[in-house]
């Protein structure tokens, strides 16, 4: 019963995020929700080397994935993390010139995740034409860089809009092997339904025992209405691997 107990509580410390990829996709209430499995710690770090290789794999796709959206249904579910430490992974890999890009008006967060200015960025390189030189940082890892959100814009959703982002990505795929966007809870803002369509495909963050199904199916269905193209779901947070049925059963090691 104790080594039992042990393994179950390991192995439930070590799921505390997941991500399945769209080849194993689960029904929820008849409609199918694409997920990939990544986790926190040491075997979280392997998993995103998983999901690097599984973006990086040309295979079964007409063009290869050079911009992808990270993205929540709402606020608080750990899309930057998830946005931060895929960009991380994919520039330890092969020597890939990796940007980053906060693209999240509401909640900006990514240059105090990487202690860089936000002195200008990606609204001064969008809205006033500014060189995107002038405003990509680098970081503290190799090859990884960071475009910041820049003055906040009273309309945010606008500075997605029109051509200006779509002639920059083009300028920015020339220099870059990825570029990740940290974007704006699709539930409760409209940002990420302008950016959508304009990125290669976009995983969606959900946190468990928080996200309800509605809030995900709708996510899912808004993303693909608005012309983006959904890669998978992350499940984050994930804090019960016993099922509550056995978990009567292991109150304490023996």
């Amino acid at each position: 019963m104790s080594r039992t107990y042990q393994a179950l509580r390991k192995a439930e410390a070590d799921n505390q995020q997941r991500f399945i990829p769209p080849e194993a996709e689960p029904a929820t209430n008849g409609r199918r929700l694409n997920q990939l499995q990544v986790k926190n710690g040491a075997a979280g770090q392997v998993e995103y080397q998983k999901l690097r290789v599984w973006l990086t794999n040309p295979s079964g796709r007409e063009q290869p994935l050079q911009t992808v959206m990270i993205v929540s249904c709402r606020a608080g579910t750990g899309s930057t993390t998830t946005a931060t430490l895929l960009a991380r992974t994919l520039a330890e890999g092969k020597n890939f010139r990796v940007l980053i890009i906060d693209g999240n008006f509401r909640t900006s967060s990514l240059n105090r995740a990487f202690k860089v200015k936000n002195n200008g960025g990606f609204t001064e390189v969008v809205s006033a034409g500014a060189p995107f030189e002038a405003h990509i940082q680098p970081t503290d890892r190799q090859n990884l860089f960071v475009l910041t959100t820049g003055q906040i814009s009273l309309l945010p959703a606008e500075v997605f809009e029109g051509r200006a982002v779509e002639h920059l990505l083009a300028e920015l795929k020339q220099k870059f092997d990825f570029i990740i966007f940290d974007a704006a809870p699709v539930i409760e803002f409209p940002d990420s339904y302008a950016l959508a369509p304009k990125v290669d495909g976009i995983i969606l963050v959900v946190e468990a025992e928080k996200t309800s199904i509605e809030d995900a199916q709708r996510a899912k269905r808004n993303i693909e209405q608005a012309g983006g193209h959904l890669l998978g779901v992350v499940l984050n947070r994930r804090k019960n691997y016993i099922p509550a049925l056995l978990r009567k059963f292991f109150h304490a090691p023996a």
